[in-house]
């Protein structure tokens, strides 16, 4: 039985490429630098104040390839996301629904 290697990239959300060391990166996986352990993302994460990227854990069958997000860092104040309207001015729109689901009522 094979042993299927992990190795552990830091990606870009913006542009999707690899991270390789401070203000270097590139496009080409193989080229990226290997931080091996999780842990080790993180830590550059933090030293080289990395912002919008995810760590990716590759594997020798890109299939099992798993991605986790970083959330962004809480000096920095989270991107604003456009205003939901309140329950009392209701919803309305495409990604709208309801928190109750509809009743129907049958026809008389």
């Amino acid at each position: 039985m094979q042993i299927e290697s992990m190795k552990v990239f830091i990606r870009s959300t913006k542009n999707g490429w690899y991270y390789q060391e401070p203000a270097k990166w590139t496009a080409d996986q193989k080229a990226a630098r290997d931080l091996e352990q999780v842990a080790r993302a993180v830590e550059r994460i933090f030293q080289d104040h990395l912002e919008d990227v995810e760590i990716l854990l590759s594997y020798d069958e890109p299939r099992y390839d798993l991605v986790l997000p970083v959330p962004p860092s809480p000096s920095r104040p989270a991107p604003r996301r456009q205003s939901q309207p309140s329950s009392e001015e209701g919803r309305h729109g495409e990604d709208a629904t309801p928190s109750v689901p509809a009743k129907k009522t049958p026809p008389l």
